[in-house]
């Protein structure tokens, strides 16, 4: 297998930990999971800039830069909670380690061209999937239309011949829908965990429904913040077999039918697709976060 260019992400902080900026402001560290939290006082620090700021129906919606970081995030009052992130060193690379585990659905499904991706926020996980997996047609869905067009003004995403965007409630988009994906990312959070609508017994099975047979789902998961008591028996109920990846306070769920696959089986196949695709994060080097049952 040829080198890796870029290693796996190293374990991170809780995105509940606080980076002081000269005592002006509290800003949170690196990003873990789809709804990270910024906490910030009420006036802003120095070394925080705005770029773009819109009221949605979701609350302040806001582009910040901060320490050559670029966040998408959302504002109500002094406190930020922030759903994407950019490196804008690196923009091409995912900066959430996370996000890079939610990849590992690619190794799961065979094939993995059909893709659904339930929570958007500015893009990132789309963009790199489209560029480095050339096989996936993604359906990607967010509720929040400012979200999707700041992401296409300030994280480079961008219309595609694979690429098919939809401004709807992600329940009610796969309770209209008939078709069958290989690949579902679910990654929707509000300011404070996932909805209580898309981590029920009954979502769950409507997202089952929709899985192609040796299709993946893959669930982000901020632990602090999610009642995985409530969680993990919804899924497994619609889809017994659950592996877990962790990095820090973030898991990532990879549910799905059939027999458990064996960690040489997915060795081998990421492997395969390292040494095909050259990913810019490799994909074997993910599979090391494999965690214990939640």
């Amino acid at each position: 297998m040829p080198a890796p260019r870029n290693g796996p992400p190293a374990p991170q902080p809780s995105r509940r930990r606080v980076l002081r900026l000269g005592g002006a402001g509290l800003l949170a560290g690196a990003g873990l999971a789809g709804c990270e939290r910024l906490q910030q006082a009420l006036q802003p620090a120095p070394q925080l800039k705005v770029i773009e700021e819109r009221q949605t129906q979701f609350g302040r919606l806001a582009v910040v830069e901060l320490q050559r970081k670029r966040y998408l995030a959302y504002g109500p009052g002094s406190e930020i909670v922030y759903q994407s992130v950019l490196d804008l060193d690196r923009p091409l690379e995912l900066a959430a380690a996370y996000t890079r585990l939610m990849m590992l659905g690619v190794v799961y499904a065979e094939p993995y061209a059909r893709m659904l991706q339930i929570g958007v926020g500015a893009g990132n996980m789309t963009g790199y999937t489209l560029r480095n997996f050339p096989a996936a047609e993604v359906d990607a869905i967010d509720i929040d239309r400012h979200a999707v067009e700041l992401g296409a003004r300030h994280f480079g995403l961008a219309p595609h011949p694979r690429l098919r965007v939809h401004i709807q409630d992600g329940r009610a988009w796969l309770e209209a829908s008939r078709t069958q994906f290989d690949v579902i990312m679910l990654d929707a959070y509000d300011d404070q965990s996932i909805p209580p609508a898309l981590m029920d017994e009954a979502f769950f099975a409507i997202v089952a429904a929709h899985l192609a047979p040796g299709g993946v789902v893959m669930q982000n998961v901020y632990l602090p913040g999610v009642d995985t008591r409530r969680l993990l028996p919804a899924l497994r109920a619609a889809l017994p077999q659950v592996d877990v990846y962790r990095i820090g306070d973030s898991a990532v769920l990879a549910a799905y039918r059939g027999p458990a696959y064996t960690r040489q089986a997915l060795q081998l196949r990421a492997q395969a697709l390292d040494a095909a695709l050259r990913p810019l994060h490799p994909l074997a080097g993910l599979l090391a976060f494999s965690a214990a049952p939640l």
